[in-house]
């Protein structure tokens, strides 16, 4: 246990002095001003991606959306013979337990056979 926090400060100390000795010459010298011919700015890339960013996630939102609100039709045809038609969205089905439109919860047995089809 000893080894790991000797190691640990170890790597910690090294690191320090690394970029210690780094960032003393990089002070000294001078910077140039930027060109202002066509340069497009830092902070106008990094607002140019988190907007790409932020477009991406609410497409990926509104796509999981739709698919999860997506009305199934669910076919039961119990081991006598007998089929019963629910509905139910994509995102109550839960292997075979889902939840209809109306809020019935059904839960399928073992002989059940199910035949699901989208809209």
């Amino acid at each position: 246990m000893l080894t790991k926090i000797l190691i640990t400060l170890a790597v910690i100390i090294i690191v320090a002095i690394v970029f210690r000795t780094k960032a003393a010459p990089a002070a000294s010298r001078t910077a140039e001003p930027p060109d202002e011919q066509g340069a497009l700015s830092v902070r106008a890339v990094t607002y140019a991606l988190l907007g790409i960013m932020l477009l991406i996630a609410a497409g990926i939102f509104v796509v999981k959306y739709q698919a999860d609100n997506k009305i199934i039709n669910i076919r039961v045809i119990s081991e006598d013979g007998t089929s019963t038609v629910y509905q139910a969205r994509q995102k109550t089905i839960k292997g075979r337990h889902f939840i209809t439109l109306d809020d019935k919860q059904v839960t399928l047995g073992e002989s059940d056979r199910i035949e699901m089809d989208g809209h």
